[in-house]
């Protein structure tokens, strides 16, 4: 129907204008008589009138086809307008999901990407680690070896190296002269269980070690440093001012005379009075320096003199160690004179502080030394034999 040319519908609306272009026929009167014409002449008049009234019904028809094709012209235009409308629509809808398709599929292209690099980036890693694995089992498996060669004299000989060294630590920083013999003479244990010839040197320079550190141990450094632990805590008991004290001595029986009941009463407000009143004789005039309530900080002063004379005790500084000594001491004769404990704890601090507290420590590095040569010379063997 799409397909009718335009030029039929032209000759259509043509042959309906000329059909009603024609001039129609005049209708007849009506007062005019009947003429009684001749037979001759109607019979030509109704052969003329049918070819008319043909020709009008054809008109008519030719009109209503054309107002029919106008009608059904319009009609597929129509059509024709709305379908190109739907697919204008559906060509931009199906352009917008093709570009919707074409970033997703950059997209998914993109993380392939990414996961394929770090796919091969974890191939990377995998394969270093497995290569520092096997590295690694065949150093242990190396090690294993090595030590299955080892027999029990080389542990014992390790373990004597090792008291040997702690030893010499423990004499020349902890100055501590017992514990280090107790380590040599462990050390010489091992060895003679060893029972080798070769280890003579080593242990005689043991016995020698062992006899200088007995002829240093004489200072009881343990001893002394408890004994400063228990004067801090007695200097830390001791008080600036000690309030007088009363108390009240039992009523004696009064007999029922006035002046022995004014004579007992003086008695007692006398005895009250004179428990309130103490003398002492000092040889300097004495005079309080620092007032009650910041003998907390004396006494924490006091405490730290004492910790600080441990802490020179340990070091071996018998100078510092006498210097914090005579601080506390001092500080006790200057502001604790009204304490009846201050002599006492005096008198300890000069015992303490007369005490030897350094000595000379022996060398035992010898013994270490004559070990390390026989080591040697025992694994250059172990050599020469494989």
């Amino acid at each position: 129907m799409s397909g009718d040319k335009p030029e039929d519908n032209k000759e259509l609306s043509a042959a309906a204008a000329a059909a009603a272009a024609k001039p129609a026929t005049p209708p007849p009167a009506v007062n005019s008589p009947p003429k009684t014409p001749d037979t001759k002449a109607a019979k030509p008049k109704s052969d003329q009138a049918k070819p008319k009234r043909t020709a009008v019904l054809l008109a008519l028809l030719a009109l209503l086809v054309a107002i029919a094709a106008l009608a059904l012209s319009a009609w597929l235009y129509q059509q024709e307008y709305m379908l190109a409308n739907k697919e204008a629509s559906a060509t931009a809808e199906l352009q917008g999901a093709l570009r919707d398709l074409t970033a997703s599929q950059k997209d998914m292209s993109a993380a392939i990407a990414a996961q394929r690099e770090a796919l091969a980036q974890l191939r990377t890693d995998s394969n270093g680690q497995l290569i520092a694995l096997n590295s690694r089992s065949q150093e242990l498996e190396n090690k294993i070896q090595s030590l299955t060669t080892v027999d029990r004299r080389d542990w014992l000989l390790a373990e004597v190296e090792y008291l040997l060294r702690l030893a010499n630590q423990r004499a020349q920083l902890s100055h501590d002269p017992i514990a280090a013999a107790q380590l040599l003479s462990s050390a010489d244990a091992i060895l003679r269980e060893i029972d080798d010839t070769a280890l003579h040197a080593v242990r005689a320079e043991l016995a020698k070690e062992m006899s200088a550190l007995h002829n240093s141990a004489d200072i009881d450094v343990e001893g002394i440093y408890l004994t400063l632990q228990g004067l801090a805590a007695e200097a830390g008991k001791l008080q600036l001012y000690q309030a007088p004290s009363y108390t009240p001595e039992a009523a004696e029986e009064v007999g029922d005379d006035w002046q022995q009941r004014l004579q007992s009463g003086l008695g007692r407000a006398w005895e009250k009075l004179r428990s309130y009143i103490r003398i002492r004789h000092h040889d300097q005039n004495f005079k309080a320096q620092l007032a009650p309530e910041q003998e907390a900080a004396l006494r924490a002063s006091l405490r730290l003199m004492f910790e600080q004379a441990q802490l020179a005790l340990l070091a071996n500084r018998p100078v510092l160690y006498q210097r914090a000594l005579d601080k506390a001491a001092a500080w006790l004769e200057e502001y604790y004179r009204l304490d009846d404990h201050r002599a006492g704890l005096l008198e300890q601090i000069n015992a303490v502080r007369a005490m030897p507290v350094s000595a000379e420590m022996a060398d035992i590095s010898g013994s270490l030394r004559s070990l390390k040569v026989y080591l040697k010379n025992h694994r250059w063997q172990q050599e020469a034999r494989k």
